[in-house]
């Protein structure tokens, strides 16, 4: 399987593009938003968004497997097998749509949103959660069909489509609100026109590859049992890596009140927004590790290379923002906001910084046969989350959330890095032990204020990461060829 330099290239653009485009447009409109809706209908929305977020529990691992056996399956151009991993998942996704939907009514007549939101009328917030459930079902169908373009690593197609489809709904949601219309008008439009953007991305997959789109069955295939095994065990890691992602806003819910959601969520939303890109970034290479792999090839330059590229940039954006960030956040969310908000984003940052760590070992994992390792980390790290968040309520309030989300973070990342570099790359050695060095700098640069302090703290960040991560990559890039390794 080779990849030609003109079409790497064209992943490249397109996959930042998608990568860039919509967290730019949320965030640049999160302020109008907030002024257009006030802070406690914009806190409900994001509350709305992070229970239906929950939907995704759903989710068996359909886009992940895809990518997974379809990647597998070019490497021996097995057509007949292709077609039935997209049957298979392409079926799946119909029926998580459904099961979607029905969950949304649930929710609605059992008044769910009761137990975090308090007010006399709960009609229109179950308005929303219904009309949410059923937006999010649709989208287990888009990613049933994106991955098919993951999985032959055009990228490429893949951003274009996803660009729209997530770009439109902004777009769309800025318009209907500018306009005055409520959130249930705004949420069935979304619907409208998510549909709109599965029948754009089924036409589309049919051009790109005739052979490859099937009719959705009711019916088992032979292959059921792999499928859903792998998938099984996508489901588990990415279920407990959610429930984990939306404990902390959901705590936030619980012990304060919508208000001061909205403003953790600008916090959530920023630290978010970083993640998901280089998340996204680690899916640009998964297909390529699970192809390496099944060639056992070496995958340890890739390994570093991407670990190197990931930190690296992730953390040049995290100290940025947090050396600027009285300025920039001030000049975006305006003085009220920023005030009520800025001490959660930064602590979110931090958060973050050490979260990025984890990428590249998920992806590794997922492309070998140590599925099972993700779920274990997964589990030891939400669980732990989970523990260390209530602690930190209950000794410094809703700061102690973010507390102790750093707290545990710190705990578990070299715990990985000690079983991920024993079980995927066969070397242990002491690295394991210093991942963390640089994040503890970074920390200590937030919260201690003397000039002089900040900038001794400020080079010992830098040279850290650039000792532990850059130097680490380095002797791959001539060994690797990187972009060489690309076939011309």
């Amino acid at each position: 399987m080779s990849l030609s330099k003109t079409q790497f290239y064209k992943n490249s653009i397109w996959t930042f593009l998608e990568l860039t485009s919509f967290p730019i447009l949320v965030i640049l409109f999160t302020p109008f938003f907030i002024s257009k809706l006030g802070i406690e209908v914009y806190g409900l929305w994001m509350l709305i968004n992070t229970i239906t977020q929950g939907v995704n529990l759903l989710n068996v691992g359909i886009g992940d497997s895809s990518i997974n056996f379809i990647s597998k399956y070019r490497t021996s151009e097995q057509i007949g097998s292709i077609q039935k991993v997209f049957r298979f998942n392409f079926s799946f996704s119909i029926g998580l749509f459904l099961l979607a939907t029905l969950l949304g009514f649930i929710l609605y007549q059992s008044n769910f949103i009761s137990l975090f939101y308090k007010t006399n009328d709960y009609h229109f917030a179950n308005n929303l959660i219904l009309l949410a459930c059923v937006s999010a079902g649709i989208k287990f169908i888009e990613v049933s069909v994106l991955s098919v373009f993951k999985a032959f690593e055009r990228f490429d197609l893949n951003s274009k489509l996803s660009v729209t489809s997530k770009c439109s709904v902004v777009i769309l949601s800025v318009v209907l609100v500018l306009l005055n219309y409520n959130l249930t008008q705004v949420l069935f439009a979304i619907i409208l026109v998510n549909i709109l953007n599965i029948i754009l991305q089924i036409f589309v997959l049919h051009q790109f590859n005739k052979h490859i789109l099937q009719w959705p069955t009711l019916f088992f295939l032979k292959e059921r049992r792999e499928y859903i095994k792998y998938n099984f065990w996508y489901w588990l890691q990415s279920s407990i890596a959610l429930v984990g992602f939306l404990a902390d806003k959901l705590a936030v819910a619980w012990f304060t009140d919508v208000k001061t959601v909205g403003y953790y969520y600008i916090a959530s939303m920023v630290g978010t927004n970083i993640h998901n890109f280089f998340l996204a970034f680690g899916a640009f290479i998964f297909p390529r590790v699970s192809y390496q792999l099944e060639a056992k090839d070496n995958v340890k330059p890739l390994y570093y290379l991407s670990r190197a590229s990931i930190t690296i940039v992730g953390w040049s954006i995290i100290f940025i923002l947090i050396s600027s960030g009285s300025f920039i956040f001030e000049l975006w969310l305006g003085q009220e906001t920023y005030q009520k908000s800025i001490y959660f984003i930064n602590l979110y940052l931090v958060f973050e910084a050490g979260m990025l760590l984890i990428i590249v070992p998920y992806y590794f994992i997922n492309a070998s046969h140590l599925i099972k390792l993700n779920s274990l980390f997964e589990v030891l790290i939400r669980s732990s989350h989970f523990l260390c968040m209530l602690l930190g309520y209950f000794y410094f309030g809703v700061n102690g959330i973010l507390y102790g989300l750093i707290f545990s973070t710190f705990l578990n990342v070299p715990f990985q890095y000690y079983y991920f570099h024993k079980k995927v790359t066969f070397e242990i050695g002491s690295s394991w032990l210093l991942v963390m060095i640089p994040i503890v700098f970074l920390l200590a640069y937030l919260f201690l204020n003397l000039f002089i302090y900040k900038l001794l703290l400020a080079m010992a960040f830098i040279v850290s990461a650039k000792c532990i991560y850059f130097d680490t990559a380095k002797p791959y890039i001539k060994q690797f060829g990187f972009f060489r390794k690309i076939k011309q």
